[in-house]
């Protein structure tokens, strides 16, 4: 990968901003199913249907444009934890805090479903691309401190003292869950894991 020195141009133009997420649509098209070494930048600008100098007007290469899907996709689950602090569910955490547990993990379920096979082609990145880990792990932190602060926020609620720790099990826990039903081959229906899970959580996170 660069020395991470390269960047994306970002245009301004309705259009030109356009032109760029087709781009990273198509190119996330083409990692996720065909993987990421196996795509070529020429291959993103056919599929593009631009030409390739066109293609890296906007990338200088394909390390960059890995690297902008990254940050384009951690910021798509950055969003769920944006949405717990909206009146709607703030209302709702404090009408059923067990249906807004459902709704917190369902919604991030929902968008490991739509990105999938994309996951799984970090995963592997994830030990062979430095530059890769690093972003996921402070993505990785991110829900973290975010998961944090809600816990210090309702920390009345809550059964264990030590906030810092419980964010690390509860993120760890939820992760584990969301991954077994999107990624793995169930045995047992994914709804009756969905509902057992949330259950264990609320009554063991909550008074």
């Amino acid at each position: 990968m660069n020395n991470g020195k390269s960047s994306s141009r970002n245009p301004q133009q309705k259009r030109s901003v356009q032109r760029k997420e087709d781009i990273l649509d198509v190119a996330m098209f083409l990692f996720s199913s065909k993987g990421f070494y196996n795509t070529t930048t020429n291959e993103i600008a056919k599929t593009a249907k631009i030409s390739i100098g066109n293609l890296y007007f906007y990338f200088p290469d394909k390390d960059t444009i890995l690297i902008e899907l990254l940050e384009r996709y951690n910021q798509h689950f950055l969003s769920v934890y944006d949405d717990i602090n909206t009146a709607e569910n703030v209302r709702l955490y404090q009408s059923d805090k067990k249906k807004w547990l459902y709704n917190l993990i369902d919604n991030l379920i929902v968008l490991h479903e739509s990105t999938k096979n994309f996951s799984r082609e970090l995963n592997v990145l994830y030990y062979a691309r430095p530059e890769v880990a690093a972003l996921v792990d402070a993505q990785s932190e991110k829900v973290r401190l975010a998961t944090l602060d809600g816990l210090v926020q309702h920390k009345e609620d809550l059964q264990s003292e030590d906030m810092e720790a419980l964010s690390v099990v509860i993120v760890d826990y939820i992760s584990a869950l969301v991954d077994r039903i999107v990624f793995k081959d169930n045995i047992v229906d994914k709804q009756r894991i969905l509902r057992a899970g949330i259950e264990a959580l609320y009554k063991g996170l909550l008074i």
